[in-house]
């Protein structure tokens, strides 16, 4: 009978997909930093009166979070998370409705003036938290994580 090994990346894919599945969207909120302990307790206490409602939906009633942004850390996180491959972090940020689009061409221009990173761009223009950027970065891109913010994208040009 044949053996077969899996290779580091594909367990560590695996611990992560586990480690997802056993989340909460309300835990999940709250490591992007998206919602308060406070806010989540919240919700939970509004849920015994109205057990019909999911949590994301009440948070979403109470404008804590766009329904889109609770959509899509209910259906769609987990895939995205263990695709091999990624789109642009602008994507993700926009599908889960964190960014719009005027506010990623505001980005998108910044970076194309002064190569630096678009999620750097994103919390100095004030539209993303830091601890917001570090979730998305460390769970589709952690590679990345490490990686300096102010790193000039573009070889051979200066941003002085």
């Amino acid at each position: 009978m044949a053996s077969y090994r899996l290779t580091s990346k594909a367990r560590s894919d695996i611990r992560r997909l586990l480690a997802l599945q056993t989340k909460t969207l309300g835990e999940t909120l709250r490591e992007a930093d998206l919602v308060s302990s406070f806010q989540i307790k919240s919700a939970l206490q509004d849920k015994i009166q109205y057990p019909e409602l999911r949590i994301g939906e009440i948070l979403a009633q109470k404008n804590i979070i766009k329904p889109e942004t609770a959509d899509f850390f209910a259906q769609d996180w987990s895939k995205v998370v263990i695709q091999p491959e990624k789109d642009a972090l602008g994507y993700y940020l926009r599908q889960a409705a964190i960014l719009n689009s005027a506010q990623i061409e505001v980005i998108l221009a910044e970076q194309r003036s002064t190569g630096v990173r678009f999620g750097t761009v994103a919390v100095f223009q004030g539209f993303l938290k830091s601890t917001t950027l570090d979730f998305f970065l460390a769970n589709l891109f952690p590679e990345e994580l490490h990686v300096s913010p102010f790193i000039n994208m573009y070889q051979g040009s200066s941003i002085f």
